[in-house]
Parts: C-alpha cells; structure tokens; sequence
C-alpha cells in the first residue's frame, strides 16, 4: 500500500507528529510512548503462537517488534516519502542488512571507500568476502580513480561514509551517485 504525502504539511510538522500516536478512544498521548518490554504476555499461548508467526498482530518479542521502533521507522518512511523504513539496534548491523540487500539480485562486487570505520572494513573483508563477494578499495575522493574501480569492478553496492571515520574525508555523494 502506497502511503500519499500531504505537501501542504511542512516536514518541520511531519517530523514531531508522524506515527508518535495510535489514534483510538481514550486520551492520545502528546508524545511517543517509549515501550521498554522485552516479551509480551498473553493469556492464550496460541494467540502468542499465531503473534509470532506474524499470523495475528501483535507484540511478541523486542528484537521482532515493538511500538516505539515501529513508530520511528513509520516517521523516517513519512519524512523521505518511502514506502517503509527499517530501525536496527546498531549502524553496523544497519549496514549489513543494506549490503545483504543491496546484493541479493545484483552483481556479488563492492567498490568501497579507502577510508572506512574499522568495523566496516571487517565486516567486508572477514563477512562478505568469504561468502564469496569481492571488495575493492579506492579513494571516493578521487572522481578519475572511482570510475576506473566502477568500470573495472561493476558492483553491485558502493559503500562510503559521508564523513569519513576516523580521517574525515568527505567525497562529493552527488558526484559518487
């Protein structure tokens, strides 16, 4: 399902009000509630049985669903007019579900900057690459060297930070896009 974005709603507006409320009887809340739960109870254990099989709605457990992530990845999608939006626990793990995507129908090459985040190097050289992606490093910043690896390498993901860790470089991403 396509979700529409009003125009006429300043993205200043969006920002504080998307997905921070279920509508319904009773009081709404001025803001987001933070859902701390791990696990949810339920008092028939085959409706908790049809939650996880996501045959039913509902909250089972953190790591697959929970109201506050749902609504932050509900108000991303809203303020870049996605279809939808993914929150992980961590950058990292962002970034290897972007790669694993990125990856599933494309050519099984990256193109990397030279200058990573070491985790990000690790997760190239120790993950990818033994399941048989190939990774190529070059300097983003450096238009000529960059279509030379693209051309030579054709991959499938290119991967950069926008502020280089721990050396700063930023590359043009309008230019590398």
């Amino acid at each position: 399902m396509e979700k529409k974005v009003d125009a006429k709603i300043a993205m200043e507006t969006r920002a504080v009000h998307s997905a921070d409320r279920k509508r319904g009887p009773g009081a709404i809340p001025v803001t987001t509630p933070i859902f701390t739960a791990a696990s949810y109870i339920y008092e028939d254990v085959a409706q908790l049985d049809r939650v996880f099989a996501r045959e039913e709605p509902g909250e089972s457990y953190q790591r697959y669903s929970n109201p506050t992530n749902r609504a932050l990845e509900e108000l991303l999608a809203d303020l870049d007019s996605g279809a939808g939006a993914l929150a992980t626990s961590s950058g990292m793990s962002a970034l290897q579900a972007a790669i694993h995507v990125g990856l599933a129908d494309r050519n099984r090459s990256i193109v990397a900057a030279e200058s990573l985040y070491g985790a990000t190097v690790h997760i190239l050289m120790d993950i990818f690459e033994p399941q048989g992606v190939s990774v190529h490093f070059v300097d983003f910043c450096d238009r000529a060297k960059l279509c030379q690896a693209i051309d030579r390498h054709k991959p499938g993901v290119l991967v950069m930070e926008t502020v280089s860790n721990p050396l700063l470089r930023v590359a043009d991403l309008d230019e590398v896009a």
